[in-house]
């Protein structure tokens, strides 16, 4: 009985110590390392597995970031490329070219009436009517102009103003007289007041919203490019001694044809089908011009401004008042008078 005893002690006791042993090396030693085992501090291995885990998720959060950013980077370019196709850069560049032809007849005639005095005899009061002749009808065009344009179109304007262009330089070109080149430059100046008015409202109305300074600004460029392609002409064909003023007038005929070989092939302005009632022409004329984009918002927003429109200028008086009394127009023409006045009085300084 005592032997069995002694023997369930034994047994107990070695149980115990090996128990307490593996305590100390699970808890670190210590009498209390039973108690320090069920509130364990995290072990560096395991502060090491979370640093890095986190470190993983950071990393994964600025990929997803730099990755978003990039999306919306490419979607802004693909945005912008979207917006100016190939073919509103097509349309932009067949309208400056009235601009064009606007710079190169007023400039080419400095340099043809040299060769038209030797040949013609040219007095001073026909030399200040076939100069100022262009001028004046160009006036009294761009008045017409806006009837023009409301009545049938900006496609049609710039039609009509490429066909005034060809055909007075094919009268200038062939003029027999000095009566046949007035005629000729009464011709181009219609050409000219009609295109002034009309080229910068078709581009502006043509164009994306994103893209529609930059090609604006193209008519304006091409009307100092024919400024100076007009001085160069005047100067390749001075050394021709007989009817070299023909082709210094007559090769405007070229850029006018080509423009209105162009505009038989390019739609009407959206903004006008849509003022006009046309609206399903309109969407698909807009739907042509901006490619893959949805034009839906494009055309609610045109429609809108119409409609505006519309109701303010729905006041009392005549429309010439109506836009003197806008304030915008108001500052415009104020600004304009001035850098003319401005103008003037810094060449009057200069001759005296």
């Amino acid at each position: 009985m005592s032997r069995k005893s002694s023997e369930h002690d034994y047994t107990l006791r070695s149980m115990t110590n090996l128990m307490g042993e593996m305590r100390k090396k699970a808890g670190g030693g210590g009498d209390d390392s039973g108690e320090r085992t069920l509130i364990t501090a995290p072990s560096n291995t395991s502060l090491t597995s979370l640093a890095a885990s986190a470190s993983s998720r950071a990393s994964s959060d600025a990929a997803c970031a730099t990755s978003t950013g990039d999306l919306e980077r490419a979607a802004r370019k693909n945005f912008q490329r979207d917006g100016a196709p190939a073919f509103v850069r097509v349309l932009a560049l067949l309208s400056a070219l009235g601009g064009f032809l606007s710079g190169y007849d007023a400039g080419v005639v400095s340099g043809a009436m040299l060769l038209l005095k030797r040949e013609h005899n040219i007095t001073l009061p026909w030399h200040e009517l076939l100069v100022s002749g262009t001028v004046a009808a160009a006036a009294l065009s761009a008045l017409a102009g806006a009837f023009l344009n409301d009545v049938f179109g900006r496609r049609a304007c710039v039609l009509l103003a490429s066909f005034a262009f060809f055909l007075g330089g094919i009268v200038m070109g062939s003029a027999p007289n000095k009566e046949a080149v007035l005629i000729g430059r009464l011709i181009v100046g219609i050409g000219i007041g009609i295109g002034s008015m009309t080229v910068p409202v078709y581009i502006a109305e043509s164009s994306p919203p994103q893209m529609r300074g930059q090609l604006v600004t193209i008519n304006t460029l091409f009307i100092t490019a024919g400024q100076f392609v007009a001085s160069l002409i005047d100067g390749a064909f001075s050394y021709v001694q007989h009817g070299g003023w023909r082709y210094m007038l007559g090769l405007s005929a070229l850029p006018a044809l080509v423009q209105f070989l162009g505009f038989l092939f390019l739609p009407e302005s959206p903004r006008w089908l849509i003022q006009k009632g046309l609206t399903q022409k309109a969407r698909r004329v807009l739907s042509q011009i901006r490619g893959n984009q949805n034009i839906d918002e494009e055309y609610d927003s045109i429609k809108s401004s119409i409609e505006e429109e519309e109701k303010d200028s729905a006041g009392d008086g005549p429309v010439l008042w109506r836009m003197l009394t806008y304030p915008p127009a108001r500052r415009a023409l104020i600004v304009g008078c001035g850098l003319h006045m401005f103008q003037q009085l810094s060449g009057i300084n200069t001759v005296m």
